[in-house]
């Protein structure tokens, strides 16, 4: 049997000559009592477990705090680590572009170089083949100098025949 707190309130005793039914009193107190210790025990665990919920819930908000600082943090960490490849590409790409202005302009200069040599050379073979040829030409006038003297000395041995 179930009571309510109107129910106490509400129940009616039998009256004897001298007051209530003791019994009945004493029987409506011990069930209340009963009830009313259950109901009190009942509460006491609801309020234990209402404090294991909190503490449960404080511990999923610290994790939930920790993962989203975590998630910041990893952001901040990926965002930092982009800026830097950012920055390093730059970097990379600034020095790629001076050692190809340098490999071009030490291209040229040895474009130039090799120009200014091939000229020279150019002015020198000029030089050795022009001496060939004198010195060819030369060489003719000897040899027809001395095909002269060879016809004249065959003159002047056929004479002295």
């Amino acid at each position: 049997m179930k009571i309510t707190p109107q129910d106490i309130q509400t129940q009616e005793f039998n009256v004897k000559v001298k007051g209530y039914d003791r019994d009945e009193v004493s029987q409506f107190l011990k069930q209340a009592a009963q009830i009313l210790e259950k109901e009190i025990l009942e509460n006491s665990r609801l309020k234990k477990e209402l404090e294991k919920m909190k503490d449960n819930l404080l511990k999923f908000e610290k994790r939930d705090e920790v993962l989203r600082d975590t998630l910041i943090s990893a952001q901040k960490f990926s965002s930092e680590i982009k800026v830097n490849a950012e920055r390093e590409s730059e970097l990379i790409i600034k020095e790629s572009e001076l050692k190809a202005d340098e490999i071009i302009s030490s291209a040229i200069n040895r474009h130039k170089s090799l120009k200014e040599e091939i000229r020279n050379l150019k002015f020198k073979r000029k030089e050795i083949e022009s001496d060939i040829i004198n010195m060819l030409n030369s060489l003719k006038e000897l040899i027809e100098s001395y095909r002269k003297d060879d016809e004249e000395f065959e003159k002047v041995e056929y004479m002295s025949k």
